[in-house]
């Protein structure tokens, strides 16, 4: 079997050696409050599933989507003011990370992370065979970006890829767009910006694209648009760049129910403006009712999630006492960097949110009873 195991070892690329890649821990228990994930569950489940019956009853699943979803490539090109070859779609916004390290990571050059941010960009790096310049935000609570000592610990022809996330995840805070800009235009590569959050923010950087011709902007439609089940993601950027991501993508690489889907969403825009207002006035009612429990810190966000660091108890044990005693499911950032101790609750429907501070509370109550 040993002998088996080293020679099958021999043949294949292995970042990770058996030890995982990229996915959540599985729940065995009972989920009633599912606010973990950042699903925009506030998203009305009546409207997109009478979408989905409206696309059941024109598509033909038998035959093939089109290439490059060139129709929903035009959509997303008129939504933000840009050319439809600026755009490109691929299977989930994780897709388009992947196709962000394929397009400039090859062994021996780096892509630059600067945590605490989405694991995903070290993941897709290590899966291409490129390596890691691992760098840190400023402690909490601001979490920000120090421009100055970024760029110094860049090792130019090396380093080939920056990615920044904003507004940020885990974190919730959207940088300075001064200080954005300054990497963007001082980086000797290309920068991958995600702004899968900035629908709930203050700011997106897509009229920016003009002046930096080394920025892409990565974007999903599992946030914003409601549609994590369906795997959309895009790219904007220039022209270029873009027509050499779209050569790197396999044929037909998005399906044809959810390309359909993503068409009719995106054009619901009375719908989604309130939406985000929606989730916009809970994610402060909760941020206002946190502060209210000295046992929590929370970390103010422009994103539809917030996380918070809890005081005096383990996240671990708020955690596993939500879920087993309310079926309340948030996440637990404790093991990514300068998040000791955080958890990341999902801001969803008002009664979702509710039932989540309620079963907070309780669960400090009963810890602060049984100590």
């Amino acid at each position: 079997m040993q002998e088996k195991k080293v020679y099958l070892s021999s043949m294949i690329n292995d970042p990770f050696q058996g030890k995982g890649g990229f996915m959540p821990a599985k729940i065995k228990e009972k989920v009633t409050v599912r606010i973990g994930l950042n699903e925009n569950l506030a998203f009305p489940e009546e409207v997109i599933k009478k979408l989905m019956k409206q696309i059941a009853a024109k598509i033909d699943p038998r035959i093939y989507p089109e290439d490059y979803c060139d129709s929903l490539c035009d959509l997303v090109a008129e939504k933000n003011n840009l050319n439809s070859n600026q755009v490109v779609i691929g299977n989930g916004g994780d897709k388009i990370i992947d196709l962000m390290v394929r397009l400039t990571i090859i062994a021996g050059q780096n892509a630059v992370i600067i945590n605490p941010t989405y694991p995903m960009y070290e993941h897709a790096a290590k899966v291409q065979g490129g390596g890691i310049t691992e760098l840190l935000l400023t402690p909490a609570p601001e979490f920000d970006l120090d421009t100055d000592y970024i760029l110094s610990n860049i090792t130019p022809k090396k380093d080939r890829l920056l990615f920044l996330c904003s507004p940020n995840n885990p974190t919730g805070n959207q940088f300075e767009e001064g200080k954005l800009r300054k990497l963007i235009s001082e980086f000797p590569g290309i920068v991958a910006l995600d702004e899968t959050y900035s629908d709930f923010g203050q700011y997106s950087l897509i009229n920016a694209l003009d002046d930096y011709p080394n920025l892409i902007i990565m974007k999903s439609m599992s946030k914003f648009y409601g549609m994590a089940g369906m795997r959309i993601g895009y790219a904007l950027g220039d022209e270029f760049l873009v027509s050499r991501i779209k050569e790197l993508l396999p044929a037909f690489n998005v399906n044809i129910a959810s390309l359909e889907l993503a068409k009719a969403v995106i054009q619901e825009n009375k719908l989604l403006t309130n939406l985000t207002k929606g989730i916009v006035t809970e994610r402060e009612r909760i941020f206002l009712e946190l502060q209210k429990i000295s046992e929590i810190t929370p970390y103010k966000s422009f994103t539809n999630f917030i996380m918070f660091k809890v005081n005096n108890f383990s996240a671990d044990e708020i955690q596993e006492n939500l879920l087993r005693d309310t079926g309340v499911l948030i996440r637990n950032m404790s093991k990514v960097p300068l998040c000791e101790n955080c958890l990341r609750m999902s801001v969803t429907s008002k009664e979702n949110n509710t039932k989540f501070l309620e079963a907070l509370k309780e669960t400090i109550n009963k810890l602060k009873n049984k100590n």
